[in-house]
């Protein structure tokens, strides 16, 4: 695999794949795409800036910002939070933007983007393609999507080797920002190691679904990551009171 070799010029590179995958499905939760002026996708809007601003007020390695979404649990949102979130930064026209699925076992960004089959993740950090035959474009607002791929049989030992290390290197040469679907952190070991591969990580967490103890237990789990900040899903609007903003008892975002 020559993950390096990649790191030729950015709109070059965003080009090439392009004209390779042309046109992909967009699935309508993808509110950032197919309701942008809606009140949801204002939220998204709200929490890049949000996390943009969190960015600069810390130190970060050179090249893009690298932002990994967890949960403490599976069924909080995690998926259609990072690719939104990641929608809405492509769709700003002042990054390049590239959104990774890292739930090796149980990836759905594939599916959500339309991707077909695809190698994804896994086949990159096995060796079996390089990082452009790995990857799909949105074509509308830029953003540069590697799905999970098939499912390995020791995830977490290749997302903590040397391949997927070097990956994030090339994608925060080749791209602004980097978002990673990233598995929950009380079901698997994965979370805790991309959380320091990570500049920052965002939470998800499902009102009235998750107890505080668990959002506790996983922040305890990502043992000292920097935490940048935490969505709140499944909100009931008549239950929160003004001017805490919550969208169709959908999503609200805390820090």
């Amino acid at each position: 695999m020559t993950i390096m070799s990649q790191q030729a010029s950015p709109p070059r590179f965003l080009e090439r794949v392009e004209g390779e995958t042309g046109k992909l499905s967009v699935d309508e939760r993808l509110v950032a795409l197919t309701d942008p002026q809606g009140a949801a996708a204002e939220q998204y809007r709200m929490l890049l800036h949000r996390l943009r601003f969190q960015r600069a007020q810390r130190p970060t390695p050179a090249g893009g910002t690298v932002v990994a979404v967890t949960s403490s649990v599976r069924g909080e949102g995690v998926t259609l939070t990072a690719a939104n979130l990641a929608l809405t930064a492509a769709r700003t026209g002042d990054a390049r933007v590239a959104l990774v699925d890292c739930d090796l076992r149980r990836g759905a960004m594939a599916q959500l983007f339309g991707l077909g089959a695809r190698m994804g993740l896994s086949d990159l950090l096995a060796g079996r393609c390089e990082i452009g035959e790995a990857m799909g474009l949105s074509t509308e607002g830029k953003l540069a999507v590697v799905g999970a791929g098939k499912p390995p049989a020791e995830a977490a030992a290749l997302l903590a080797g040397p391949r997927f290390s070097a990956m994030l290197t090339a994608l925060r040469t080749l791209f602004d920002e980097v978002y990673l679907d990233v598995p929950p952190a009380l079901a698997t070991a994965d979370a805790g190691i991309l959380a320091h591969k990570a500049d920052g990580v965002v939470l998800v967490v499902r009102a009235d679904g998750t107890p505080r103890e668990q959002v506790d237990a996983a922040v305890r789990t990502l043992a000292g990551a920097s935490v940048w900040g935490v969505v709140l899903n499944g909100v009931d609007p008549a239950r929160v009171p003004a001017p805490l903003p919550v969208v169709r008892g959908r999503l609200s975002i805390g820090y």
